[in-house]
């Protein structure tokens, strides 16, 4: 009856950026540019085609489902039992479905060749760690149920568009006896922890940490 008294549906935070689509950066960000080691600057230049430009890194994305995606760079800063551990991904990479967890996300400025007055665009892109594919027998042997991946660190990077991620999963910590009869450290897939049960204050939160 008093529609002043109800917010209008679609408001962003603060400093957040609307990339279309249902997809939202959200801080925090780097105060200053952020320089990657020489296994980015690889990536990044191999995607973009052209020399690498200065950027900054975001450390939060909201996909169109609602899910808030969060990163290592921000994570692993923090006392584990205040880490939200929201960095765990499925993306599409090459036309396959993987798993992933987030390092970082950022907003890569590309000059337009055919534009004279300099003008640029940008691209929004995350730096992940790509999860092995799951451990096939165990697949197997539990109907499908089970993936049970290893985590690889630096030497499974690849950059990715923002876009193509769908959704924030969890990476649970585990050790099997597998099929073969090895025991090791690995990592199981549980999707969709917890979506629609936990609202955030998305403006307020990751204030007060001398970022942007």
């Amino acid at each position: 009856m008093i529609p002043d008294l109800e917010p209008p549906d679609g408001l962003l935070p603060n400093h957040s950026v609307n990339l279309g689509g249902g997809y939202v950066l959200l801080r925090a960000r780097d105060r200053y540019s952020y320089r990657p080691g020489e296994a980015e600057l690889r990536l990044i230049s191999r995607f973009l085609d052209a020399p690498v430009p200065k950027f900054k890194r975001w450390a939060r994305l909201r996909l169109p489902n609602g899910q808030v995606a969060r990163c290592a760079w921000k994570e692993t800063l923090k006392p584990a039992e205040k880490v939200r551990m929201a960095r765990n991904i499925k993306v599409t990479i090459n036309d396959r479905s993987e798993i992933a967890e987030v390092l970082y996300y950022a907003q890569l400025a590309v000059k337009l060749e055919y534009n004279e007055d300099g003008v640029y665009r940008f691209i929004t892109v995350a730096m992940v760690s790509v999860y092995s594919r799951p451990d096939p027998e165990l697949l197997q042997k539990s109907s499908q149920t089970v993936w049970s991946c290893q985590h690889h660190g630096d030497q499974a990077l690849q950059l990715v568009s923002v876009k193509s991620i769908h959704s924030v999963v969890a990476m649970v910590p585990h050790r099997p006896v597998l099929p073969s009869g090895v025991e090791e450290d690995r990592f199981f897939l549980l999707e969709k922890p917890g979506l629609g049960l936990l609202t955030v204050d998305e403006e307020t939160e990751d204030e007060g940490d001398g970022d942007e």
